[in-house]
């Protein structure tokens, strides 16, 4: 999802609404004033009153615990779960990730920790250096836990993850397995589906999200987020009213949600209402700061045919994800795994060479992983290497996925590279998943 490339909402808005780019910094892990993590305000777009009041009533109860006692690592670990939550909620990876990871490690650095608190630190470390996309680091750690706890499904939920970006899938299929045997909840059902949709069965996918949508009550922000991918998978094979109802379901039960107002952007994008998808795009962004979601209102801006927008638009993302970078270093705790952000952001605005450079960081990383090598066939297509393009196409093409557009992709690979009966065959194939394939790849 989001990343240590986030901005502060002003800086964004300026950007969009003003014309103006200002170089801000991100934002940083800073220390209250009895040296914990800060608890940022939210910005009032950003989920419930009540919620809002929960969050900062829980952060002052284990805070002032802590005051009280150094050694109350049961209040570690509770500000470890605030700081994920709001990492979640608001966006801002960089400082929550970062304090987040300053509570888990003086647990498990303490010599005094109880075994039960090490261990639960420490499970807690494997999900944020997923989030950091540290995943062979991650995935270390969650086997290491399951040596200690075989029924913690926590535990294969990390594996699950790590292995499915590592690009393991068939060891992603057993760990979902095992977590869907202990625990069918929300967590369980998503990566089930989320597989699915790996291997190809579109259908299969839907139908174990809408498990997950049962298994959580309405409004909460894991709940929106499963209806809203939800909705994605129904666009993603040609069903945007569909699509359309679950998004516009999810504000209802959660107002102003980024994902949910980026669904509404997409289908409009579907139905070529770009002043619509330009409107639900900018409310997303300004709820939540999102460099994706900034790149996807360029994409608008271009459609529209606001070339010199677009242009305007993804270069401040650029500048953005560079500086991200930069602040990533200076991280005391959290180091994030960028490659695929920067050479995304490079691509964007036409420098082919950066933008493959990062790529291939991202693929030496995880070879077998199908979005990096998607990413590098891509970037080869458009510097017109279409022998190696072909290369990571097949690579890509190895679980069998049906995702249109990337099905769309691979039909122009095909084709440039020579077999003309393939090309042809994929793009007949993409468009009967979903005829409203990215205009932006059709073009090439």
């Amino acid at each position: 999802m989001m990343n240590a490339n986030t901005r502060i909402l002003t800086c964004l808005l300026a950007t969009l609404f003003l014309g103006t780019f200002v170089a801000c910094k991100t934002d940083k892990a800073g220390s209250s004033m009895a040296g914990f993590p800060e608890l940022l305000p939210r910005k009032d777009t950003t989920g419930a009153t009540r919620e809002w009041k929960d969050i900062q009533a829980r952060y002052q109860k284990y805070t002032e615990a802590l005051l009280k006692d150094s050694n109350d690592n049961g209040a570690r670990l509770k500000l470890v779960e605030v700081f994920v939550n709001e990492a979640r909620v608001t966006g801002n990876q960089a400082h929550y990730n970062d304090a987040a990871l300053q509570m888990v490690n003086a647990v498990i650095e303490r010599k005094s920790s109880k075994k039960d608190d090490f261990y639960k630190a420490n499970t807690y470390k494997a999900s944020l250096l997923l989030s950091l996309h540290q995943f062979a680091a991650a995935k270390d750690i969650a086997m290491q836990n399951q040596l200690v706890d075989a029924y913690d499904a926590s535990n294969y939920g990390a594996l699950v993850d790590a292995n499915v970006e590592l690009g393991n899938y068939a060891e992603a299929v057993k760990m979902s397995d095992k977590m869907q045997g202990i625990r069918p909840d929300l967590r369980s059902y998503s990566r089930v589906s989320y597989i699915r949709q790996i291997y190809g069965d579109n259908l299969g996918a839907i139908a174990a999200m809408k498990l997950a949508v049962l298994a959580s009550p309405t409004g909460m922000e894991a709940t929106e987020w499963a209806n809203v991918t939800l909705g994605d998978l129904y666009l993603n094979i040609g069903k945007a009213d569909t699509a359309k109802l679950l998004y516009e379901t999810s504000l209802k039960y959660r107002p102003k949600y980024a994902f949910a107002e980026m669904g509404l952007a997409k289908v409009f994008r579907a139905e070529k209402k770009y002043d619509l998808a330009i409107e639900h795009c900018k409310n997303a962004i300004r709820s939540l700061s999102e460099s994706s979601f900034v790149s996807f209102l360029a994409d608008l801006y271009e459609l529209k045919g606001d070339k010199a927008k677009a242009k305007e638009v993804r270069e401040d993302v650029l500048a953005l994800v560079l500086e991200g970078e930069k602040d990533n270093e200076k991280a005391t705790y959290a180091k994030h795994n960028g490659n695929r952000e920067v050479a995304s952001a490079y691509m964007n605005v036409g420098n082919l060479d950066k933008a493959l450079e990062y790529a291939q960081k991202d693929l030496a990383i995880r070879p077998k992983n199908i979005d990096a090598n998607e990413l590098v066939a891509w970037l080869l297509y458009l510097k017109k290497d279409y022998a190696g393009a072909k290369t990571h196409v097949d690579a890509m093409l190895s679980t069998n996925g049906k995702n249109a557009n990337s099905l769309y992709k691979a039909a122009l690979i095909y084709a440039a590279a020579g077999d003309a009966a393939k090309g042809n065959e994929l793009k007949t194939n993409a468009l009967a998943i979903n005829p409203n394939i990215d205009p932006l790849i059709m073009r090439n």
